[in-house]
């Protein structure tokens, strides 16, 4: 496969951090809902695998990738974002298994956890999409005087 421009891969970038987002809102929708009893604890652990496998498409898609060298230190940072969100699901999931099989102490670490993980990915996040955002609206071309 050849490489990209930088105008191709901010495009592809911003349209990964913007299906991430979309499961961002959902995540923590689910959450909420799981946390105040208003879904049930199976059909949050269905709804959070099928978010998993979201985001391992996601990152399968924007890895493949081929940017220009300049832009290889942004993909590495999307790349790890990513990574910290599955880092999210996978703490999220742990807290639903004890829960589920009543291990009220370590169900609880396991949610604190998750909600932790969960506030430094979107800081992250927001860093990471504010930088594509900004590369992207960048003039490519100088316009002479």
């Amino acid at each position: 496969m050849f490489g990209m421009t930088k105008k191709q891969f901010l495009k592809r970038s911003k349209k990964c951090t913007g299906e991430t987002g979309a499961l961002i809102l959902l995540i923590r929708e689910i959450m909420n809902k799981e946390i105040h009893g208003k879904t049930s604890n199976r059909e949050t652990s269905k709804q959070i695998e099928i978010i998993r496998k979201d985001i391992e498409s996601i990152f399968f898609e924007f890895e493949k990738l081929k940017p220009p060298s300049k832009c290889f230190p942004l993909k590495q940072r999307i790349i790890h974002v990513l990574i910290n969100f599955q880092e999210v699901i996978v703490v999220y999931s742990e807290y639903l298994t004890a829960s589920r099989e009543e291990m009220e102490e370590k169900s609880q670490n396991k949610l604190k956890e998750s909600q932790e993980l969960l506030e430094e990915f979107r800081k992250e996040f927001h860093s990471v999409t504010g930088e594509v955002n900004s590369l992207l609206n960048q003039p490519f071309f100088k316009k002479k005087d």
